[in-house]
């Protein structure tokens, strides 16, 4: 697995840059996973100003090798679409169950 820096330019008040690391096979695959900014390790938000929403630049994202043949057991977790992607159940308490056949019937 090699570890690549991202900079990703991105429109704020002003522009800025997102920059990090993240870990892939290749180029190509650093590219897909730095589109999910929560895969980008160490990330940096380079401006002046944080007042709030961004639109990033995916097709400006620059890729560059910065270390190579790293073991496994060095390289972060990192999410995945379909578990970032989970809509969050909430828990509902036992009672409110039981008492929804008496409430269908009122």
């Amino acid at each position: 697995m090699n570890k690549y820096y991202v900079k990703i330019p991105y429109h704020y008040t002003q522009y800025g840059n997102l920059s990090g690391y993240v870990y892939a096979e290749n180029e190509e695959e650093a590219e897909e996973i730095a589109a999910d900014n929560c895969n980008i390790h160490e990330e940096s938000y380079d401006d002046s100003d944080d007042s709030g929403d961004s639109e990033y630049d995916y097709s400006e994202t620059s890729v560059t090798l910065e270390e190579s043949d790293i073991p496994n057991h060095e390289i972060p977790a990192r999410q995945t679409s379909f578990t970032h992607n989970q809509p969050d159940i909430p828990s509902v308490p036992g009672y409110f169950l039981e008492d929804l056949p008496a409430l269908n019937k009122l």
